[in-house]
């Protein structure tokens, strides 16, 4: 008998429109109760938007030092004020800072 192979999931980033695998995405999520956190296990229910761990699209070379908000709100369907992307852009410097030791 042959082996199937798996298929592997991807997702597309929000920013870039660029699919990938899951794997290599950051997923930030609109819980049920309407907060927006970035979500390291994936698995945290709400609706999900997925962005590049490309230092450009988490606000390293931006301005504003935080994500591409319009775009992510369009995706979470929400509207996303200024403390909040300051919260989701230290929660996944520090997992990205945490990954790289």
């Amino acid at each position: 008998m042959s082996q199937k192979s798996r298929r592997i999931p991807t997702r597309t980033c929000v920013v870039c429109r660029e699919k990938r695998e899951r794997q290599d995405l950051l997923r930030i999520v609109k819980t049920p109760e309407g907060k927006i956190i970035f979500d390291a296990t994936g698995r945290i229910d709400g609706r999900g938007a997925y962005v590049c761990r490309v230092a450009d699209h988490i606000g390293a070379g931006r301005r504003s030092g935080g994500i591409d908000r319009g775009k992510l709100e369009n995706a979470l369907k929400v509207e996303i004020d200024d403390s909040t992307v300051k919260l989701l852009s230290d929660a996944i410097n520090l997992h990205i800072a945490e990954q790289s030791i």
